[in-house]
């Protein structure tokens, strides 16, 4: 893989990533996230994420590459769909569990809105 490919995989996951990561966290809350949900398969994202880290830390960027790093670390939070599937039922099956996961969702909900707002003033200003 190039760097031009990596990079064009490195801004479609960070387009991706906050609200599809973090809802996910949340909705599967102590278990693993099923790999389907990313935009790209597991190693691929890391080959593209490690690369453009690599660029940006060559060019002195240390802080936007650790923030790479940190991305890539979170994937971690993958798993295979069925082992994924299977921790999250019996998750939802126990009422603890999902007044947790309630509580966790109703916070993602604040964010979100907070996000948005974020999100929308960057556009008004012209930042992508």
């Amino acid at each position: 893989m190039d760097i031009l490919e990596a990079d064009e995989i490195f801004n479609n996951f960070r387009k991706w990533y906050w609200p599809c990561h973090s809802i996910l966290h949340t909705v599967f809350f102590c278990a693993g996230i099923p790999e389907s949900f990313l935009p790209y398969p597991v190693d691929v994202l890391e080959e593209a994420l490690n690369i453009v880290a690599k660029s940006y830390w060559n060019e002195g960027d240390r802080k936007f590459s650790d923030t790479i790093k940190t991305c890539i670390a979170s994937l971690g939070a993958y798993e295979k769909d069925e082992k994924a599937f299977q921790q999250a039922s019996k998750n939802f099956s126990n009422p603890d569990m999902m007044a947790a996961i309630h509580i966790r969702i109703s916070a993602f909900q604040k964010d979100w809105i907070s996000w948005l707002e974020r999100l929308k003033n960057m556009k008004n200003d012209g930042i992508e």
